[in-house]
């Protein structure tokens, strides 16, 4: 492993070497659910970006980042949760209590996102609900994989 002597950097630096993206760009992604089918424990949605940033480093244009899917699925399990329950107004909290994530490739079409989430596990446990879901999150070529566990309460 290399080791680094320490170093303090400056803002200029810090710039420098920054993501743009991160810094700047990432609130100008804006999604949309577009449509959303269940049946039983299968979700499937389509998705768009109905704004996003394209990263002045990336070639190719538009990528899908990590950060649209975690909120999109974390918005479809909601939704989920509140159907299963019968619930036809948001009225719980969503907490994610665990959570994994792989970008397999990349996701390049911003207007054309499928979902879909398998819930592999529901139920009540008291007031709460606790649900786990995996999702996949692809378009022509890109995949993106997720598991999360969250708790409506």
């Amino acid at each position: 492993m290399v080791k680094l002597s320490r170093r303090t950097l400056c803002q200029e630096e810090l710039a420098r070497i920054s993501s743009v993206y991160l810094n700047e760009g990432r609130s100008q992604d804006i999604w949309e659910i577009s449509h959303v089918e269940i049946d039983d424990n299968i979700l499937t949605a389509r998705v768009r970006m109905r704004s996003y940033f394209i990263s002045p480093t990336d070639q190719s244009g538009f990528h899908l980042t990590m950060y649209p899917p975690i909120e999109f699925i974390s918005q479809l399990m909601i939704i989920y949760v509140h159907v299963w329950a019968g619930l036809t107004e948001k009225t719980r909290e969503g907490w994610m209590i665990e959570s994994s994530f792989s970008s397999k490739r990349a996701i390049r079409d911003p207007d054309n996102i499928q979902v879909r989430m398998e819930v592999t596990s529901i139920r009540k446990l008291k007031e709460k609900i606790y649900i786990v879901a995996e999702s996949k999150v692809f378009d022509q070529e890109g995949l993106f994989e997720a598991k999360m566990k969250c708790l409506l309460s």
